[in-house]
């Protein structure tokens, strides 16, 4: 939300200008290169892919939620009908900006229309219906699951580490008894194991020992930092 919020601002601020005569056509062929390039997006089953742009995403929504609130479509009002023609292109991105945080904006906002166009959900050939375990993505089902799992790569729930107190002994060495559970079974590197419970280690004065558990009930080798 915060690189799309900027490179929308600054493209409607230099439309405006360039519409009220302020500033000239040299200015917009100067800034219409560092926007498409800021916001350049390669489709999924490129050899460069590298992910999705956080600039290319956050500006094609904030053009599309203008887009729904000016010009809807009968599936914008089936999706989108909170906002769907209401006129106020300003007043629902400020709505958005301020009430919403990356996952629960792209979970509330994210239309057909905008998953159907966006690049990195095209492919240069036809994929083979086996590659998407049979699985339709541009049906309302489809459309969302999408948005559900576009918005969890952004849920800080389900990207930051998940540690958790399972034991405090208050009585003899105090040692802290921590648990690392997995997301998407994905553990943390040695390093960056040994350095929380390190940090953890020097907040609480006395041991720490952690597990990492996966979401059902495997366990691996504990870690253990002590005091000082």
């Amino acid at each position: 939300m915060n690189e799309g919020c900027a490179t929308y601002v600054h493209y409607r601020i230099m439309n405006r200008l360039y519409d009220l005569g302020r500033i000239g056509e040299g200015a917009m062929l100067e800034f219409s290169p560092a926007t498409r390039t800021s916001c350049f997006s390669r489709i999924f089953d490129d050899p460069r892919f590298s992910g999705l742009n956080p600039y290319a995403l956050g500006f094609e929504m904030m053009r599309d939620i203008e887009r729904v609130v000016t010009d809807p479509t009968d599936e914008d009002r089936a999706y989108l009908p909170q906002i769907a023609g209401n006129g106020d292109v300003m007043g629902t991105l400020k709505i958005a900006w301020a009430e919403f945080r990356d996952d629960s904006f792209i979970a509330q906002y994210l239309s057909p229309r905008l998953i159907r166009k966006a690049p990195p959900l095209q492919a240069r050939r036809p994929v083979r219906r086996s590659a998407l375990s049979g699985r339709r993505i541009h049906d309302e089902r489809g459309y969302e699951r999408v948005r559900r799992a576009l918005a969890r790569q952004y849920d800080p729930g389900h990207r930051d580490p998940n540690l958790q107190v399972d034991r405090r002994r208050s009585q003899g060495n105090r040692r802290l008894d921590l648990t690392h559970r997995l997301n998407n079974d994905v553990p943390l590197t040695e390093q960056d194991a040994l350095s929380v419970l390190s940090y953890i280690a020097d907040l609480w004065g006395y041991d720490v020992l952690s597990t990492a558990s996966t979401a059902t009930d495997g366990t691996l080798p504990p870690r253990g930092i002590p005091a000082g």
